[in-house]
């Protein structure tokens, strides 16, 4: 049986991303400062349009010194093989992943 993908998984994925980068923190990270300050990642999702998803599956990319150089978001299984996947992604380039 081949199970299409979803065309919602694209926007989860960038907002994942999105979400990181724009923070400075990984989805682990958001989604720990939402389950203790609700109200702040609330308003900062209001400021950024709605477009972040703070669960794991965003991870920040970062070089070699420790520079954050951008994000990847990936969505499609549970939050946590969904990070372990960006992360694996991040590290076969010779970067730096912080999930």
């Amino acid at each position: 049986m081949t199970t299409a993908l979803a065309p919602g998984r694209y926007a989860i994925a960038q907002g994942k991303a999105y979400g990181a980068v724009m923070l400075g923190m990984p989805g682990s990270a958001q989604m720990a400062r939402a389950e203790s300050q609700a109200y702040f990642i609330a308003c900062a999702n209001g400021a950024l349009g709605g477009q972040m998803i703070p669960v794991p599956g965003g991870v920040l990319i970062k070089d070699k010194k420790g520079a954050v150089m951008g994000a990847v978001g990936v969505t499609g299984d549970s939050s946590d093989n969904d990070a372990a996947a960006a992360m694996a992604g991040v590290e076969a380039t010779g970067l730096t992943g912080e999930a």
